[in-house]
């Protein structure tokens, strides 16, 4: 049996149990304060339906006119929503081969560990049930969503267990495992690089019950070259290998040419399923760049509220 892999500082218990207090100390002020009411929005917005159109009174949102009904009636109307608490959010992480990636950073599964990690604290300080799925070219392994702490920490434990195969990914299987198991519209959450093909439609399909985010993982150090001469290059989630003179100008162009258009299609798949795309970096300070994802997501949930009330 293979020994607990421990992301970010090696195999030194005593500096794991400083990233553990670290991560509950970060999410417990995320949730508790001053900003506490962004945090706790992230976790919402997924059961969002259209309750009523009344009169604007002094202190509603000016978003929420219906302007519509206000040219119409010249009276201004506001829309009413009722949210739906009672969500359950699934953390899918890929550990996919590729994943093991890392460039003069931290790695890609180090970053997708911390991350996740957050995630699970957060939903469970906000008192959200909270699932987990480990996934490569399938499923490997699925905690059940379940309310409270001590859930959030066994899917920490979980992750901490693991360490990227040399598998390669499927987010088609990952879609397909968890359809038929979530009944209620949940929250689902796409940690992974998106290193996949095919995957589109039946991420489209999953979209259409769900709300869905794209977590794509990515380090710098992929989209160019290092000049460095010749080198061998072996797919991580295959055994194919070949030979690359990294100092040839058309070699380099064509790297960054494939990269830039890899995350263009993977924004496009999400433009298709109506989800939110965030993207992290392993160089990013992970709190800092969820407030930004917070604010997009904010204004998206906004508008497709407001899409959701204009349907006859």
């Amino acid at each position: 049996m293979s020994e607990p892999y421990l992301p970010l500082w090696g195999v030194v218990p005593e500096t794991l149990s400083v990233w553990l207090r670290q991560m509950q100390l970060v999410a417990r002020r995320a949730i508790e304060g001053g900003a506490g009411g962004r945090f706790a929005s992230l976790f919402r917005g997924a059961g969002v339906t259209f309750e009523e159109l009344r009169e604007y009174q002094p202190g509603d949102d000016i978003r929420a006119i219906e302007w519509k009904a206000t040219a119409r009636l010249a009276t201004p109307f506001v829309k009413r929503f009722i949210e739906e608490r009672e969500l359950t959010v699934v953390l899918a992480l890929d550990k996919s081969g590729s994943m093991a990636y890392g460039g003069d950073a931290r790695s890609k599964w180090h970053t997708a560990v911390e991350t996740a990690a957050l995630l699970a604290l957060l939903a469970a300080y906000n008192r959200d049930r909270v699932g987990l799925a480990l996934f490569d070219s399938r499923v490997q392994q699925f905690l059940p969503p379940r309310r409270g702490l001590r859930q959030a920490w066994r899917e920490v434990a979980l992750i901490l267990s693991q360490r990227p195969e040399q598998e390669p990914t499927s987010l088609t299987q990952v879609c397909r495992f968890l359809a038929p198991l979530l009944r209620r519209r949940a929250l689902v959450i796409f940690i992974s690089d998106f290193l996949d093909q095919a995957y589109h439609s039946e991420l489209q399909r999953f979209a259409r019950r769900h709300d869905v985010i794209l977590v794509r993982v990515v380090d710098p150090a992929e989209g160019q070259l290092p000049e460095r001469g010749y080198f061998l290059l072996q797919d991580a989630e295959g055994a194919q290998r070949i030979w690359c003179d990294a100092r040839n100008p058309r070699i380099r162009e064509l790297w960054s040419t494939t990269a830039s258009r890899f995350a263009q299609e993977v924004s496009l798949a999400a433009q298709a399923a109506d989800a939110d795309l965030w993207e992290v970096s392993t160089r990013d300070d992970l709190l800092s760049r969820l407030k930004h994802w917070l604010r997009q997501r904010q204004y998206r949930i906004w508008h497709r509220t407001a899409r959701t009330s204009d349907q006859p």
